[in-house]
C-alpha cells in the first residue's frame, strides 16, 4: 500500500509540473486570437479558487468579444459612409429613408438641415462608444493582469483535489490559455478603438462639426 500511494503521488507530481509549465511558463500575448464563444466553458470542478478563475476568465473574453465585434461594427458604418458615392449626407438620407419606409412614414419630407444633425448625431455615437470602448479595455487588462499573476499557483490548487486533481489542471489551462492571449488583443484594440475616434473626427470636419 506504501508503495502505491508513493508511485500516485509520483505520477500526480508529473502531471501537475507539465501543468504548471503549461499554464505559465510562456509570455502574455502571444498565441492566436480567441472568440469566447468558440470555446467551451470547462464545468465546475468543486475548488472554490479554480472555479472563480475560470468564470472570471471567461466573462473578460465574453466582454472583449462584445468589444471587438462593436468596433467592427462602427468600422463597417464608417466605410458605408466614406464610400458612398455621393457623399455622406446623401447616405444618411438613404438611412432614414429606409428607418421611414420601415414605419410606414416613406412621404414625409426630410428637411437637409434636419439630414446634417441626424448624421452628426450618428457619428458622435460612435464617438462615445469608441470611447467608452477604450476604457473598457483598460479595465479589462488590468484585470487580466491580476488574473496572470495568480495563474501559476493554481496548479497546487489542483494538488489538493487529489484524484480529481486532473480536472483541476484541465480546468486552469483551458481559462489560462486563452486568457494569456488577452493582454495583446486589447492592445490591438485600443490602437483600433483610436483610429476609429479619428476617422469620425475627420468626417465631422469634412460635413462641418
Amino acid at each position: 500500500m506504501k508503495y502505491l500511494k508513493y508511485f500516485v503521488n509520483v505520477i500526480l507530481t508529473v502531471t501537475l509540473a507539465a501543468g504548471l509549465i503549461s499554464c505559465g511558463g510562456s509570455k502574455p500575448g502571444g498565441g492566436p486570437q480567441v472568440e469566447a464563444g468558440a470555446l467551451e466553458k470547462p464545468a465546475k470542478t468543486g475548488n472554490e479558487k479554480i472555479d472563480k478563475f475560470v468564470e472570471d476568465a471567461f466573462s473578460i473574453l465574453d466582454e472583449v468579444q462584445e468589444m471587438k465585434e462593436g468596433l467592427a461594427e462602427i468600422n463597417a458604418t464608417l466605410v458605408e459612409i466614406n464610400k458612398h458615392p455621393v457623399g455622406p449626407l446623401e447616405w444618411m438620407k438613404e438611412d432614414i429613408m429606409r428607418s421611414l419606409a420601415k414605419a410606414k412614414d416613406a412621404t414625409k419630407q426630410l428637411d437637409p438641415a434636419a439630414i446634417v444633425e441626424a448624421l452628426k448625431g450618428k457619428i458622435y455615437g460612435m464617438v462615445e462608444s469608441a470611447k467608452k470602448t477604450k476604457v473598457g479595455l483598460d479595465n479589462v487588462g488590468k484585470r487580466v493582469q491580476s488574473m496572470l499573476e495568480i495563474l501559476p499557483e493554481l496548479p497546487s490548487e489542483a494538488a489538493s483535489m487529489k484524484f480529481k486533481a486532473p480536472k483541476g489542471l484541465k480546468a486552469i489551462k483551458a481559462a489560462g490559455g486563452p486568457l494569456k492571449a488577452i493582454p495583446g488583443e486589447v492592445k490591438e484594440l485600443a490602437t483600433e478603438a483610436q483610429k476609429v475616434l479619428e476617422n469620425c473626427n475627420k468626417l465631422l470636419k469634412s460635413i462641418g462639426d
